[in-house]
């Protein structure tokens, strides 16, 4: 007889694992729709990491895989399952009508009917909790598109503290076209100063700050003078996206834009917009289209809107503007609510007189929203009535000789500026002011890599004996202008002290005036800096400069000007461009020369000897270029007093040369790499009779000591870097002689690249050394320390700390050692788990006013004692994913914090003790 065999397979072990779990979910039905509900929470925050690497993926050009693709389709699947497992849960009742109670009032029908019913929810809740851990699992199996990296590039503007006088009506009428879904292009226009601006910032911090806002991506881009390439550069900066190349044509750029943005929804802001723009080629494919509004939202198109300001109607017209807003000057009352708010209210009402030519004074400004603040900044301090009534007569003095070409609208903002300039402290601080308008237009100026050098090597600031006294004098300049809002601060990146200022566009434009009525003709002052320039202007425009501005252009070649007579030019700037060569007689046609900058033009590779001639030179900037010697012509420089050689890679420097150079000053030959042996020849061969040079430089360790060696040498900026070392094999820096020549003018110390698991500064038995002037430490690329300590060493000026890429670092207790420490700045240190393990005997208060974290994948907190932060403002906190707790509650909000930036999936899973905190916190959260 025949045997058939059957196999049925039957995995045993999975069927019981089934029936326990649906047996406990029948007893513990409410426990399984928690457990499903956690289970959900922890897919969604999967769900969002995917989503923010799909995001870069895109930014680097990649296409996400389909396997990603196919798990967020079953993730959304799954999200609507849920939803209607805890939908019909919640109907059933079942709690409540004892559906297992045989002894209830229902009917032995509906009673199986509803238990029928509740099993199948039941059977329903374990299939999709195995889908759930299905889904977890292939997490893990997949391959990842890209590095995790959150934090979002879109500029964020600052919030005002008050909010801005007179534009409710206008935000509301833009906000609500916007929500409405009414058009896609919106125009602001009105003049120079009314607060179109503040308006647009207003609707970046509106959109920006709702939790649940109809744009994924809120961009803003500065547009003036801008040409289409470069407002497609810059919108690809704001959104971090890196396939956008240079050589790319306009079309190009506009494509990759396209593909990054077709499928998100966009708030594109731009400001101050001059010339037309084609916004098709800006990636916001509504333009693109002949879709209408109603049919983009039956399809479910996502939603493209542009909101742009110009100073023109007709711009508004010529930009397709499907809703156009002019913006008004202030009516009476708002003029005066603006102006007291920006004047000493103490003052105004000490005096029915002053108060009254305050209210006449704030009638000459028309209700000009800037000339109002201006002309009360003007007036901050003023207690006299005699002075109030002096200064009004001033501002309506007809026989004023004003600028030609000044439009009339613009005669207010031009006396209010001219009122505020003539109250500046002296002669100095307005060279200084007029100084600004040499970079471009709407440009971040670095505080201390650009403006105050600038200052110094103009001769505004001349009187200092080493280069400390000197940039110390520039920040009290910088105050000085900031406080008479005629420039401000400006923070670029979330992630870096605000070490930027700005000049607004409307005091830019009145300096430039300034500049042309106080010299008498306009040419003297030659500014076109950063507008795409490729040629240098017509030569009968620069005959007459003494002044000339080409920064951040397009000059690829200088051979057609270099007969050019220069005769009168003093200053001239051509940093920024893509210069190769530097042309002999160009050099040899400036003998009045005194300022020049060739800084971050690659190409240049070598200087001609024809750089003697320029015998009146006092300050050269050749920092970035890939010069690799100087012509023995060099030495000629007699007058030179400020050489910036930084981020160059000089190996030839001719003999004694630096012995020739008797009236230098300051000489910067630091940056990435540590100096030849011939400079440190040079620089011991100073006389007796030089000048102190403070002297910025990258040494190496092997070597260090040589610096307690040169003559005449303060050391103001300090690298020392362990690259490129063969002999250095210590471990311990404790054993560097830092004598009183390296350290008592020593601003900024940055420590690279040495090897070793311990980091010691030790003041010294031999050696005095103060370190009281220290201001800025970088504790950089320190791969395997494990502990840093000093000895001796106070460091009681510190107040900026850098300190990235220390892998091995697990503790910074010691920050509390740092009596001045502002801003704290941690990176890369990957094994730190507790910021601050032990407080041992110092103060439990932590005075820093800025924390920025990133990238610290195992901190898990700052510390698990109680610590005080009186002075914070900021707290950036960006890929740190154990962070699970802040160390404040609502007490924090009495210091002044301002702002807790992160990545919204860190916020949502921060652990509060107590929920109102959260609360009270969230309005400062970005």
């Amino acid at each position: 007889m025949a045997c058939i065999n059957i196999n049925i397979n039957i995995d045993v072990n999975r069927c019981l694992s089934e029936l326990r779990t649906l047996l406990k979910l029948l007893l513990r039905p409410k426990s399984g729709i928690q457990k499903l509900e956690k289970e959900m929470a922890i897919l969604r925050g999967k769900r969002d990491d995917i989503m923010n690497q799909i995001d870069l993926a895109e930014r680097e050009g990649q296409i996400p895989t389909h396997e990603w693709i196919l798990w967020l389709h079953k993730m959304e699947e799954l999200e609507g399952q849920v939803a209607a497992i805890e939908q019909d849960f919640q109907s059933m009742s079942c709690f409540s009508c004892h559906c297992f109670n045989r002894a209830g009032g229902t009917s032995s029908q509906t009673q199986q009917a509803k238990s029928s019913n509740f099993y199948s929810i039941i059977r329903r809740m374990a299939n999709t909790l195995d889908e759930a851990n299905e889904l977890m699992s292939l997490t893990g199996a997949l391959v990842p598109i890209a590095g995790f990296w959150p934090w979002r590039f879109t500029t964020r503007l600052p919030i005002p503290h008050l909010p801005p006088v007179g534009i409710e009506s206008y935000l509301d009428d833009i906000v609500g076209y916007i929500n409405g879904g009414e058009g896609s292009t919106i125009g602001i226009y009105g003049m120079g100063g009314v607060g179109k601006t503040t308006i647009l910032m207003s609707i970046q911090q509106h959109y920006y700050l709702l939790e649940d806002t109809i744009f994924d991506r809120v961009i803003w881009v500065v547009a003036s003078h801008c040409q289409l390439k470069r407002l497609q550069m810059d919108i690809a900066m704001s959104l971090g996206l890196k396939t956008l190349k240079e050589s790319d044509d306009e079309q190009t750029c506009g494509d990759k834009l396209f593909s990054y943005l077709k499928n998100k929804s966009c708030l594109l802001l731009l400001d101050d917009i001059w010339e037309h723009l084609d916004l098709q080629l800006s990636g916001m494919t509504h333009l693109a289209t002949e879709q209408s509004q109603q049919q983009q939202q039956q399809q479910k198109q996502p939603r493209k809107v542009v909101v742009f300001t110009t100073r023109s109607e007709t711009m508004c017209a010529q930009m397709n503007a499907e809703k156009k807003i002019k913006v008004e000057c202030l009516n009476p009352d708002q003029a005066w609510q603006l102006f007291e708010q920006n004047s000493d209210g103490d003052v105004l009402s000490s005096d029915a007189q002053i108060k009254l030519a305050a209210k006449e004074l704030v009638k000459e400004c028309g209700g000009l929203p800037l000339a109002l603040i201006t002309t009360a900044k003007a007036m901050s301090g003023k207690k006299s009535w005699e002075v109030w009534y002096d200064t009004l007569y001033m501002i309506r003095d007809k026989h004023e000789s004003i600028p030609i070409g000044l439009p009339k609208e613009s005669l207010p903002m031009y006396k209010s500026f001219k009122l505020r300039y003539d109250s500046l402290e002296n002669d100095l601080i307005r060279e200084c002011l007029l100084c600004c308008v040499l970079w471009p237009k709407d440009y971040d100026i670095h505080k201390f890599d650009e403006l105050i050098p600038c200052w110094i090597g103009c001769g505004i600031i001349n009187k200092f004996n080493v280069i400390n006294e000197a940039f110390h004098e520039g920040c009290c300049h910088l105050e000085t202008l900031i406080a008479a809002s005629l420039l401000e601060d400006s923070r670029r990146q979330n992630y870096y002290k605000a070490e930027h200022v700005k000049m607004p566009n409307t005091i830019r434009d009145m300096a430039l005036l300034m500049v042309s009525e106080l010299k008498g003709n306009g040419r003297k002052w030659i500014v076109k800096a950063g507008i795409e320039l490729s040629h240098l202007p017509r030569q009968e425009e620069r005959q007459e400069a003494e002044r000339a501005s080409f920064m951040r252009n397009n000059i690829t070649s200088l051979q057609d000007y270099e007969a050019s007579t220069l005769s009168k030019l003093c200053i001239l700037i051509l940093h920024g461009n893509h210069l190769s060569k530097i042309p002999p007689t160009l050099l040899t046609n400036m003998p009045l020369l005194t300022y020049l900058s060739l800084s971050r033009n690659f190409g240049i590779e070598e200087l001609p000897k024809e750089i003697g001639s320029l015998t009146k030179l006092q300050y050269l900037n050749l920092s970035s270029t890939d010069i690799k010697s100087l012509p023995l012509e060099f030495g000629r420089l007699k007058k030179l007093e400020y050489l910036l050689l930084r981020n160059t890679r000089i190996k030839t420097i001719p003999n004694e040369i630096m012995s020739n150079l008797s009236m230098l000053k300051w000489l910067d030959i630091g940056g990435y790499f540590p100096v030849c042996d011939s400079w440190l020849n040079e620089l011991k061969c100073l006389r007796e009779e030089h000048h102190k040079i403070s002297l910025g430089i990258t040494i190496n360790p092997a070597i260090f000591e040589i610096l307690n060696m040169l003559p005449n040498v303060s050391v103001w900026n300090l690298t020392v870097s362990g690259s490129e070392s063969s002999k250095f094999s210590v471990h311990n820096l404790g054993t560097l002689k830092w004598s009183h020549r390296i350290s008592d003018n020593l601003e900024c110390l940055t420590i690279l690249d040495v090897p070793g698991d311990e980091l010691a500064i030790n003041a010294g038995v031999d050696y005095e050394s103060s370190f009281g002037c220290l201001k800025t430490l970088y504790f950089r690329r320190l791969g395997k320390l494990k502990n840093i300590r000093w000895n001796g060493v106070g460091f009681n000026n510190l107040h900026d700390l850098y300190i990235s890429d220390c892998y091995m670092l697990k503790d910074v207790s010691w920050v509390l050692q740092l009596p001045c420490l502002d801003f704290l700045r941690i990176s890369n240190c990957w094994e730190m788990e507790e910021l601050i393990s032990n407080v041992g005997n110092f103060n439990s208060s932590f005075g820093i006013k800025m924390l920025i974290l990133f990238q610290m994948n195992n901190l898990h907190r700052i510390s698990h004692q109680p610590l005080h932060f009186p002075n914070l403002k900021n707290i950036n906190v960006c890929h740190c994913p154990r962070l699970k707790k802040l160390p404040f509650g609502t007490g924090i909000l009495r210091s002044g914090l301002k702002e807790i930036i992160g990545d919204q999936t860190w916020w949502d899973s921060l652990v509060w003790d107590d929920n109102s905190n959260r609360d009270s916190l969230t309005t400062l959260f970005r």
